[in-house]
Order: structure tokens, then sequence, then C-alpha cells
């Protein structure tokens, strides 16, 4: 019972000087002297997410006085440099447009904040002091231990309107836990900082931050030296995205005026992320990889595409450029590697492209097997696809009126033997004795009865077995979607031409019903009708009806649905 009137009193002024300090930098009004914790502008939280909340509130109490005890909801709506992009806004021009506005100007400066110790770079947070509030996590930026986190105000009062009145919170002149939302008891955490500060001063942490970003400089330019490193955008701080994609695709794209074909990218993905996984496994060096949602390059990547990305973040003052081109160096040798092991071939060929010559190989050879028989043969999956720059397997499905052994052991030799000469991968999840051969009263089965559904009137997942893969059932839906999905007739014989596309009519029809009774009510739009064939919600591609996310797949389906309706 020592401390009847303070509680922790070492650490309670510990914290109130370090936001002094940290107004001070931002260009915040600071006091002589303060009279009470509630004075001080501003708090340490348990993190970012905290501190953004308590922001939130004071912004809501200030524009809904009272809104705290009646609980009237907000929802909010920022403009700020996400994490992976380490990009800033102009911050004095959507201040002036805010002001005007009467809008709260929150910024969420978590990363960006380290610029505030900087001289050289001062210019990137002009504007910074006209925020409301600022949300800091110097555990992200100054090299200390999580966490520390801030949660600053232009305005004092408006702090203190998020104050409480519990009973378990001491109701005193400097209590930090009034003035601290959903914080109970914590730690000496505002120490860290205050011992950084003091022991480097303001001026050298600036040069830290100085050198940081120097670096990061030089690492943009480095990753423009590298053929096959694609950086995504320039950075105002620390953090650099960058893609692998093979100079052959960059180059093919380039050639064309096109971007990344959904095929293509899916291998670039699975590429980079089997890049990150080596490298880490190594140990000598580390790269961050993740998925980066509406991830776009003017030149090679479409809008709105999800793509693998690989970052670097240098905060490590020991880090130099030596060590990023080495790791620069290590990224492409892996990425060659593996790029060498998947067997993927590139689709120019002198003056005719690959899959044209595998096309007439094909056709040639499947002439010779049928003689003067109605048969008619499709390439689907991702070689139907227009605008790939990657051929990694051919999907040849033959429809013909009988499908006798021998006629089905020819037709497999002779694509086996096909695609081996022109070191083409064959893709045998579904065994190829199964799916290469289809006669026309399997198909015409698959077409009218469309994906099976279970008890509940739900879709059936697709079973990873090998006797699932090799079923009849799974042979009809693997037909159903051939028919469905992008295909490319490249032979045919006889009068089988228009049996098939009266196949693909009734599959289409098929499906548009299918999809309205799974939904009902809810399909109204062609775009309404790609969203719920390609996901029932919880699952997508081969999880469900086996519709990739793929543009030409979506146009396909809107084609199917305009047709129908």
């Amino acid at each position: 019972m020592a401390n009847q009137e303070i509680c922790s009193p070492e650490a309670t002024f510990v914290e109130m000087e370090v936001i002094h300090w940290l107004r001070e930098a931002l260009g915040y009004s600071v006091p002589a002297m303060y009279t009470s914790a509630s004075g001080i502008g501003g708090i340490l939280t348990l993190g970012g997410c905290l501190s953004n909340t308590i922001a939130l509130l004071a912004a809501r109490e200030k524009l809904f006085p009272g809104s705290g005890l009646k609980g009237i909801p907000v929802l909010p709506s920022k403009i700020r440099s996400g994490p992976p992009w380490q990009s800033i806004d102009h911050l004095d021009a959507l201040a002036e447009i805010l002001r005007k506005n009467d809008i709260w100007f929150h910024i969420d400066a978590c990363h960006g904040s380290q610029l505030i110790f900087s001289e050289k770079y001062e210019h990137k947070r002009r504007g910074v002091e006209k925020a409301d509030s600022i949300t800091i996590d110097p555990h992200k930026t100054m090299a200390l231990p999580y966490n520390c986190s801030f949660v600053l105000f232009r305005d004092p009062s408006a702090h203190a309107a998020t104050s409480t009145n519990s009973d378990l919170i001491l109701n005193t002149q400097w209590s930090l836990g009034r003035i601290s939302p959903f914080v109970g008891s914590k730690a000496f955490d505002a120490l860290k900082l205050w011992s950084t500060i003091r022991f480097f001063g303001r001026k050298r942490l600036g040069q830290l931050i100085d050198e940081r970003l120097d670096l990061t400089k030089a690492i943009q330019l480095e990753i423009a030296q590298r053929p096959s490193l694609v950086l995504l955008n320039v950075t105002d701080i620390n953090s650099c995205m960058m893609v692998y994609i093979p100079k052959e695709i960059q180059n093919h794209c380039l050639e064309h005026s096109i971007r990344i074909s959904d095929s293509d990218l899916e291998k670039v993905n699975r590429l980079n992320r089997e890049i990150m996984e080596e490298i880490r496994e190594d140990g000598t060096y580390y790269v961050h990889g993740f998925p980066m949602m509406s991830c776009s390059h003017d030149q090679l990547i479409n809008p709105g595409k999800q793509v693998y990305v690989l970052r670097t973040m240098n905060g490590n003052p020991a880090s130099t450029i030596g060590n990023v081109k080495g790791l620069f160096d290590k990224m492409e040798m892996v990425g060659r590697d593996l790029f060498d092991k998947s067997r993927y071939r590139f689709m120019s060929y002198e003056s005719s492209t690959r899959l044209q010559i595998l096309e007439s190989k094909l056709d040639r050879g499947l002439r010779s097997i049928f003689g003067g028989e109605d048969y008619l043969a499709v390439i689907y999956g991702s070689a139907a696809l227009r605008k790939n720059a990657l051929l990694s397997d051919i999907d040849l499905m033959v429809f013909a009126d009988g499908a006798d052994y021998a006629l089905q052991k020819s037709l497999e030799a002779m694509f086996r033997s096909t695609m081996g000469e022109e070191g083409i991968l064959i893709d045998a999840e579904v065994p190829l004795e199964r799916k290469l051969l289809v006669p026309l009263q399997l198909a015409a089965k698959a077409a009218n009865s469309g994906p099976p559904l279970n008890e509940a009137g739900h879709v059936l997942s697709i079973r990873k077995t090998v006797e699932y893969l090799a079923s009849n059932e799974m042979l009809k839906r693997l037909v159903f979607n051939v028919l469905t999905t992008p295909n490319k007739i490249i032979s045919a014989s006889g009068d089988i031409t228009p049996t098939f596309q009266r196949l693909q009519q009734d599959a289409g029809e098929k499906l548009v019903a299918l999809i309205r009774r799974l939904n009902p009510g809810k399909v109204n739009t062609a775009e309404d009708f790609v969203r719920f064939a390609t996901s029932d919600g919880v699952r997508s591609g081969e999880e469900y009806l086996g519709y990739k996310s793929r543009d030409d797949v979506a146009e396909k389906l809107r084609r199917t649905f305009s047709n129908k309706c």
C-alpha cells in the first residue's frame, strides 16, 4: 500500500516524458508544465491495432459527444500507407480537404513514424503535424522488442474525452489508467524507447534512419539491374516488394504488348513461394514472402490480380548493399534452378509457336489412328487459354462413338510419344487411360447430369484419392468442366462437331440451372453467375466446381449465362 496516491511513479513520468518527446518531434504543441496525466495528449498502448482503435474512439466522441455512453457505432474510413507498400500519402493536401469538410484526420504511422527523426527525409513527413491523431509503433522501426506502441492527439482534450471512471483504477492527478481504454495493468514498456532516445539522441537516431532509407534506395536500384526481378513500387520508407519473373516471360509480354496471363501468373506465384521457402530453409539469407491481393504492374500484371511477392525490410543498421546483392544472387540462382526443374516450356519457337507445332503433330497422329472414323479432339486447361508465355502440360480429350481397348491404347501411345519428343509434361492426376478417350454416350450423361450433389443438395467436394480420381463420377465431372470452360478443337473428322456443340449447350444450360438452384433469387446478372460458379463462399476452384479464377474462364461463364437467359 506504499503508492496510494500514484501508481508506479517512475514508469508514469517516464511514459509522459517519452510522449512529450514524440509530440515535439511530430510538431505537436507541448506545454512548459503539465498539471495532470490527462493533459499529456497521448498514451502507450499494447499494440498498433489498439492505438488505432483508441484514435477512432476519440474521433467518434468529438463528432458525436456522449457516443461512448450511448453506444453509437461508427464505420471508419481512412487513407493510409499499408505495411507492404510503404508509401506515404500527400498529407498536406489531405489535411486541407478534411479540414474543409470537418472530417477527423487520423494517420496510421506505425511504420512511417520513423521519419520524424530524419532531417534528410523530412519532406516525406510534411503535414503530419496537422493530423488530429497519429499512431506510432517504435517496436516496428526503432529496433525495440515488442511491444511499444503509442497513440497521440493534436488536441489533448480529444484524448481526455476517452477517459474511464472505473472503480478499479486510481482516480488521481497522474493516473494514466484513466486515459488508457482497454488497458489494465501494463509493463514498463515506455522505458524501451526512453532508453533508446537517451542513449543515441535524436540526431544519431535520425542518422540511422537516413542510412536505412539510403540503403532502401540502393536496393531498389539493384533490383532494376536484375533482369528477372521486378520492382513492384518505389517506396517512401524501408520496404521493397518484388517478384521473380523469368526474363523470357517479361520479354514475351513486352514483345506482344500484353500482361502476364492468369495461367502464367499461377506458375509465377508458385515459383516465388518456392524461392522464399528454399532461401529460408538454407538459412544464409532471409526474405519475406506473402500473397498480395490486387497487386498490379503497369507493364506486366493486370489490376486486381493476387501476386505472391517477395519483400526486403532493411532495419538492421549493420546491413549493407553487399548483403542484399548476395540475397538477390541467391534468389536468381534458386529461381532459375526451380524453373528448369519444373520443365515449363516457353511458347515462342522460331517462326511458329511450340503449341502450334504440338497441335499439328497431334492432328496427324489422330487422323492416322482413326482413319475415316468420326472423332473430335480438344485441348483444355491452361493450354487452351490465350496469351500464355509458358506451356506446362497438354490436356487432350478425344470424343468418339466407340472407345474400345485397342483404340484407347493406340491413342495413349501416340500422345505419350508426341509429348516425350517435345519435352512436355502430361497431367495424370486423373489417369490418362481414363480421360484421353471419352465415348459420346458418357459425354452426354455428363452434360445432362452435372456435378454430383449430396443429400442436402450441396456440391460434393472432389476427393483426392486414387480410387475417386479414377472413378466414372470423376470422369463425368471432368468432361462437364471441359464442356463448360475454354477449349480448342484441334482435330476432327466426320459429322461429330455439331454433336459436340450440342453437348456444350446442354452442359451450359445445366450449369446455369444448377447455380440458380443452389443460390435461389441471387443469380440475376452474369457477374452473379460467375461469382457463384467459382465459389460457394467457403470452397472455390478444384474444391468446389473446378472453375479457376481466370479471365478466360470467367468470360466463357459470362457467355454461357447470357446465352441461356
